[in-house]
Order: C-alpha cells, then sequence, then structure tokens
C-alpha cells in the first residue's frame, strides 16, 4: 500500500475506497456513484406520492450515514429540517397549552434562604401530587435556570397578584433577590413564603 501523503491514513494507491454502498477518502464519505444515479432518476420518474415517501425513507438512511447533505438537497429539493425552511419553535407547551419550562426541576427545601430571580410562572400544572400546582421559573446567582413546582397558598397568592399587576399594565418580573422561607404548621406540616 501506498500512503497518497494526505496524512489522513494509508490510502491504497492513492484511489478511494469503495465498501458497502460508500466511497471513502479519507475524510469523506460518499455515496457510491451507481446509488448516487438510481436515487435521482426514482425521485424524478415516481409520482405517487405514498411510494415516493416510502422511497425517500429509504435513500435517507444512505444518506444519513455519509457526508450527503447537500447532495439529498439537490435530489429532493428537501432536507427534512424544519429549521432550514425557516419553521422554529416558538414556545414549549404541554398537551393541555400550559407552558413548559424547559430547564431542570428543583425542590423547594433546596431553595431555602437562597436568593433568586423569579423569572415566569405557570399556573394550573397538574402533577403526581395533585392538580393546581404553579410552576416557577427562576435563575440562581451564577445564571443557571431551574424551575420548582409549588402548591403553597402563600406563593400562589402572591404571584396571582403580580400576574395581576401585569395585566393592568405594571412591569413585575422578573423578581430580582427573592428569598424563599418555610414556617412550621400544625400537625408537623411546613408552609413555603417568599422573603423579600
Amino acid at each position: 500500500m501506498e500512503s497518497t501523503g494526505n496524512g489522513r491514513g494509508l490510502i491504497p494507491n492513492g484511489r478511494n475506497i469503495d465498501f458497502l454502498g460508500y466511497c471513502f477518502d479519507g475524510d469523506n464519505v460518499r455515496l457510491r456513484k451507481s446509488i448516487k444515479q438510481r436515487f435521482a432518476r426514482k425521485c424524478k420518474r415516481l409520482k405517487s406520492k405514498k411510494k415516493r415517501q416510502q422511497m425517500l425513507a429509504s435513500y435517507w438512511g444512505w444518506c444519513e450515514w455519509g457526508n450527503c447533505r447537500n447532495l439529498w438537497n439537490v435530489i429532493t429539493d428537501n432536507d427534512m429540517s424544519f429549521k432550514d425552511v425557516g419553521i422554529v419553535q416558538r414556545s414549549r407547551t404541554m398537551p393541555d397549552g400550559k407552558r413548559l419550562f424547559d430547564v431542570p426541576t428543583i425542590k423547594m427545601m433546596d431553595l431555602l434562604n437562597v436568593p433568586i430571580t423569579v423569572l415566569d410562572f405557570e399556573t394550573g400544572i397538574k402533577t403526581r401530587e395533585g392538580k393546581d400546582r404553579y410552576a416557577v421559573l427562576f435563575e440562581k446567582a451564577d445564571g443557571t435556570k431551574n424551575k420548582f413546582i409549588t402548591n403553597s397558598f402563600n406563593i400562589k397568592d402572591i404571584l396571582d397578584q403580580a400576574r395581576q399587576a401585569e395585566q393592568e399594565g405594571k412591569k413585575i418580573f422578573p423578581v430580582h433577590n427573592v428569598v424563599i422561607k418555610r414556617k412550621p404548621l400544625s400537625d408537623g406540616k411546613h408552609g413555603y413564603y417568599f422573603d423579600e
């Protein structure tokens, strides 16, 4: 074997390696020429939408494992990507229409006496513990965003008042330097509240 001198490994006699339908040349993994030609002919020939989808799915299996994105775009005029055609996700929502804060959840117990910035919240969340919980999106001092789920009457009342004030035209969120405190209730239970 002779090395091509390109520093990408040994390629016999400076030629590409043709193996399993792909041509390997060190950095690139491309489809074999006969497969590309067959793919292009079938794309032009098939008129049935169902058969075309089946054919595209099978050739996508070939293209996704090689450096074939440009080939796919040229032949199909569709790269199967929402982003490339200008469609982006605006906001994450749950099936019931509630916003989903796509960040890790932290227990309120782990947030006691830690200053946080409350960014937003969502009402009426259903969890394993029950219905009508509030999901509160917050940011720690180090800039990481998390959420906590609460059914605390005191916290829900403050958040409801804040939402009402925003609906009346006041800018409330984000609220900085919010600290969660805990107070004992009867029967060994505890209640949580915001201490600003």
